[in-house]
């Protein structure tokens, strides 16, 4: 680990003060303040400028932060790898996924671990981005869609079928289904698009069964960076919608969502769990990725 000075410092940054750094570490004010003056002292380099307010960062005190939470990670992962030599699971194990997994999968693959290691310690990020598993200290990382290149273990726990919603309200108006106008309607309703979607689009829905598949074209009039923000604007009526199926299954209970074509889905979208670990999986991991797997599965049960 980290000696206590760098460790100081990296709280520091985290927590915004020396103040609320010193309530994190249990220590006393000055102490926290001696402390990164002596390794300003001991690096000869100013880390960070302190006024009455605030606390901000030189240049070489972002370098220097940025070194030491990549050596925290390095140090944690370390640790957990101890568990493949019998060491009991227990300690912070960080996971990170779309913000659309989180109460759906996450959520309840985490509370089944937790009942296997009650001293671990969850720490949950929901994040739409990729994030880099190292400089996070991430433990394990659910990603949606094709993986880029990169040294990290992948597993395929799952998949996804996205789907066109709408909220009913917004069917009032619609030609029937049957009638042939009906897909010239739909797409002229609002799209409401994720942040990475392109200017123009088209679907491809394919059928679930025998059948012809659908293609449509949506120019986005609503964008957003988070499906369940996207999930809450097609609630509101603002749109068509395109969100995962078992991100919406209690809009779809409930009425507040429908599918457009009910029959019809995007080909599925592969979820896999990524680690950064070598040979040797941590217990508290493998247990992990396992309860993602189960939980994905079980959540595609309604289908």
């Amino acid at each position: 680990m980290l000696s206590v000075l760098p460790q100081t410092f990296v709280t520091i940054v985290e927590t915004g003060s020396i103040t609320r750094a010193a309530d994190e570490m249990n220590l006393a004010k000055s102490a926290v303040s001696q402390n990164l003056k002596r390794l300003e002292t001991e690096l000869d380099v100013k880390l960070a400028v302190r006024t009455t307010r605030r606390l901000s960062l030189t240049p070489a005190g972002k370098r220097y932060y940025q070194k030491c939470k990549e050596l925290i990670a390095l140090s944690r992962l370390a640790q957990t790898e101890m568990e493949a030599f019998g060491a009991r699971p227990s300690g912070p194990i960080t996971i990170t996924a779309p913000h659309a997994l989180i109460s759906t999968v996450i959520a309840p693959a985490m509370a089944h671990v937790r009942r296997q290691f009650p001293h671990l310690k969850p720490q949950v990020i929901a994040d739409d981005r990729r994030l880099d598993l190292i400089a996070e200290g991430i433990d394990v990382s659910l990603t949606v869609g094709d993986l880029p290149d990169s040294s990290l273990r992948a597993r395929r726990v799952g998949a996804l079928h996205d789907m066109l919603c709408v909220a009913p309200g917004l069917l009032d108006a619609a030609p029937s289904r049957d009638d042939p106008t009906f897909q010239e309607w739909v797409q002229s309703l609002p799209y409401i698009a994720h942040a990475r979607e392109p200017e123009y689009l088209e679907h491809i829905l394919q059928p679930q069964k025998d059948g012809t598949p659908i293609h449509l074209h949506f120019t986005p009039g609503i964008r957003s960076n988070t499906v369940e923000a996207i999930a809450a604007l097609a609630r509101e009526g603002l749109g068509v919608a395109l969100l995962p199926d078992i991100g919406v299954v209690e809009d779809l209970r409930t009425g507040r969502l429908v599918f457009l074509f009910g029959e019809h889905a995007l080909e599925q979208t592969p979820v896999y769990a990524l680690h950064a670990y070598e040979k040797l999986l941590p217990g508290s991991v493998q247990a992990t990725i396992k309860a993602i797997e189960t939980t994905l599965a079980g959540a595609a049960d309604w289908r």
